[in-house]
């Protein structure tokens, strides 16, 4: 079913539940978008690289608030994800920096330690979700400021640099968790001599001793404040800053400990000179080796300390130097601009950045930088226009760029390739001059997509390249395949053709009103259905069927009109209005009214959706004025039940644009789509009939 919307949006958050009516189908939930599929954002800021060279990437979409972190199984191409819309323990899509994520660090027992922009979060890798715990300020000690850095110590404790923000105080945390004991340090503390003015931290790394235990290093409020930790004192000690040669001023960046154990940190060279990178050896020594480019020094976004004496850092325009002992390498700059966060190395040599606009791998061999962002890897739009499904169950969803890309996307039930002009080489092209698509169709008889790029015309991609159909209009309401293999298009005004493949035309057929909705009829041979807010006409381009409001006496034709259509067999369909349901025959031009005053149905502003397996009409009553509630509705011929648009989990907005149903050994699939501001598209499960 095929409803063109204006702009339409796709929530996400997996989530089951029962309707208890006797008459509605078992229902489970599951939505997809930007924040849970994929990458999870083109906000990404850490990253860490597990045993098997695989990454673990952490990425959000600001504004929308969702996100988290997923591993990226190269060898297939997936992505398993782990997001606040699944998982709500991540953090409360309304709370600003909830799916945030700035560090991760392995501890000795593979668990991963994650610093979040509200607490601290910890996942088993081999448990799954099931084992993710998050601690913040409604939980712990933690103060709930954004988590700049962690540390893991030797003894399994965790140290985390937290920096003050409008919604949480900073400082310094430590967490036992053999003991769940936790300590804070802030503006005020004087306990362990902590420095009583110091109120949050940027940094934190630890260098093991050589005689045992441990120091933790923690860059305070920024240049010029260091403090260390010794866990064999449990004492503070604010370094000197006198701007003299030698001092300490800062760490370079998260992850400022080496293989070897050398912490790197900056350090002055001369009063009033520049700084000098250097590391110190466990054994205590200092080591100045070669410096990075002045410009790379000065302006360090990303730092990976790495093997013995090796580093890589990210300069402010992405330009990314490694350090392999004895000089700097130009990596060249994995992507245009500012705003890198993270970097690390596999084992191959291979490195990986993150930042603004995705991550990138470097690969070790051929020194080419391969790009990940939403556009290539998971849903990548907050809005979307229309859905349509292949014969092989794949769902395509048109994109309009709105807030982010537009295009169009193919999703086969684990992976969303991108038709879109940001594709660095794992998708398909979109040439159009415009980032939106707004009808799109599967053609059954030649397993063409049919894409509508807004405002030019219609094309067709056969898998491998866009030809036009030499579609007289810039834009289609909506498409449809009649059982004759002909291609119809509803356009916007007073237009209605089918298309003519041998000759490239169309031959027009008479139609009134804006275009609504275009439906394939069930049963003739080569005809269709279609609706504007006027007219509802069943032709096969001679023969015509065809009722206007004037049609409908529970109608007034200055003010009411028609929504959408939904055929049925033998001729009858259903036509939604703005004062109820009519379902309409015809062979003899009958109709059966429904409306608040004369049956149960819930709400007057109707427009039809679908028609599943079991016989059930799916509608929306969004806009009516005789209910207060408001959801994606049924009428099974007999009884009306409603599912209530909900806050979280389930049905997440009533304003529903389209439908489709994709048939199940024991059931159906229903893609949603619904707009407003926290949707995307959404996905309804029903397992099985209940009749």
């Amino acid at each position: 079913m095929k409803m063109k919307n204006l702009i339409l949006n796709l929530f996400i958050f997996a989530f089951a539940i029962q309707i208890t009516n006797a008459q509605t189908p078992a229902l489970s939930w599951r939505y997809y978008n930007t924040g849970n599929t994929g990458i999870q954002g083109d906000y990404v800021e850490a990253i860490w690289i597990d045993h098997d060279g695989d990454p673990y990437i952490a990425g959000y979409t600001p504004g929308w608030e969702e996100g988290g972190f997923a591993k990226y199984i190269q060898s297939e191409n997936r992505w398993i994800n782990y997001s606040n819309v699944d998982y709500p323990v991540i953090g409360d899509i309304n709370d600003v920096g909830s799916s945030r994520i700035s560090d991760i660090e392995e501890d000795a027992n593979g668990i991963l330690w994650m610093a979040t922009w509200r607490g601290i979060l910890k996942f088993n890798p081999a448990a799954g979700a099931s084992s993710l715990e998050f601690w913040g300020a409604d939980n712990s000690l933690h103060p709930g400021g954004r988590t700049m850095d962690l540390a893991i110590a030797p003894d399994g404790s965790v140290w985390a640099a937290v920096f003050s923000v409008t919604w949480g105080n900073g400082g310094l945390v430590h967490f036992n968790p053999a003991t769940n004991q936790w300590r804070y340090w802030s503006f005020g503390s004087t306990a362990n001599n902590w420095p009583g003015w110091i109120s949050f931290c940027e940094n934190v790394s630890i260098q093991e001793k050589t005689t045992g235990g441990y120091v933790v290093w923690i860059d305070g409020t920024g240049w010029n404040t260091m403090v260390t930790f010794d866990s064999d004192t449990q004492l503070f000690t604010l370094l000197p800053q006198n701007q003299e040669p030698g001092e300490i001023v800062a760490l370079p960046g998260i992850d400022c400990i080496d293989d070897a154990n050398n912490l790197w940190a900056f350090k002055y060279t001369a009063t009033g000179s520049l700084y000098s990178l250097d590391y110190r050896t466990p054994a205590g020594n200092w080591i100045t080796p070669a410096q990075p480019p002045a410009n790379s020094e000065n302006d360090i976004w990303a730092f990976k300390a790495y093997g013995n004496g090796k580093a890589l850092l990210i300069d402010g325009n992405s330009n990314v130097r490694q350090f392999n002992g004895s000089s700097w390498q130009d990596l060249g700059a994995w992507r245009e601009g500012g705003f890198s966060y993270g970097v690390d190395i596999d084992a191959g040599g291979n490195v990986w950045v993150t930042g603004v606009g995705g991550a990138a791998k470097r690969n070790a061999q051929t020194g080419v930088w391969q790009r990940y962002r939403i556009t290539n890897s998971s849903q990548f739009t907050y809005w979307a226009e229309d859905i349509t499904i292949d014969n092989n169950g794949n769902v395509y969803m048109a994109g309009n760029a709105g807030t982010g890309f537009g295009g169009f996307q193919k999703f086969d039930g684990t992976r969303w390739t991108g038709y879109n002009e940001f594709t660095y080489g794992l998708g398909n092209p979109f040439p159009f001059p415009t980032d939106n698509a707004e009808v799109l169709y599967y053609r059954p008889s030649n397993g063409n997509i049919i894409v509508n790029p807004m405002f030019n015309n219609l094309h067709a991609w056969n898998g491998s390249s866009y030809t036009s159909l030499n579609y007289p209009n810039s834009r289609s309401v909506g498409v449809v395949e009649d059982s004759q293999n002909r291609l119809w298009s509803v356009g916007e005004y007073y237009n209605l053709s089918y298309y003519n493949d041998a000759g490239n035309n169309w031959t027009i057929v008479p139609f009134i009103g804006l275009g609504s909705n275009i439906e394939k009829d069930p049963t003739r041979s080569g005809t269709v259905w279609v609706c504007s807010g006027y007219q509802v006409l069943r032709t096969d381009g001679n023969y015509n069927f065809s009722k206007v409001t004037d049609d409908f006496s529970e109608l007034d034709p200055q003010s009411d009109g028609l929504t959408t259509v939904v055929p049925l067999e033998n001729g009858f369909a259903w036509v939604g209005t703005n004062k109820g349901l009519a379902k309409v025959n015809a062979a003899n031009g009958s109709y059966q009214f429904y409306s608040p005053a004369n049956s149960q149905i819930p709400g007057e502003n109707i427009s039809p959706l679908a028609v599943t397996p079991d016989g059930r009409l799916w509608f929306s009553n969004f806009g009516s004025a005789s209910t207060s509630v408001y959801g994606l509705c049924w009428f099974d011929g007999t009884n009306f039940g409603i599912i209530p648009q909900q806050q979280t989990g389930g049905l997440p907005h009533a304003q529903i644009y389209d439908i489709e149903v994709k048939n199940l050994q024991n059931g159906y699939e229903m893609w949603i789509s619904c707009a407003s501001r926290e949707l995307r598209y959404l996905q309804l499960i029903i397992p099985e009939f209940l009749l």
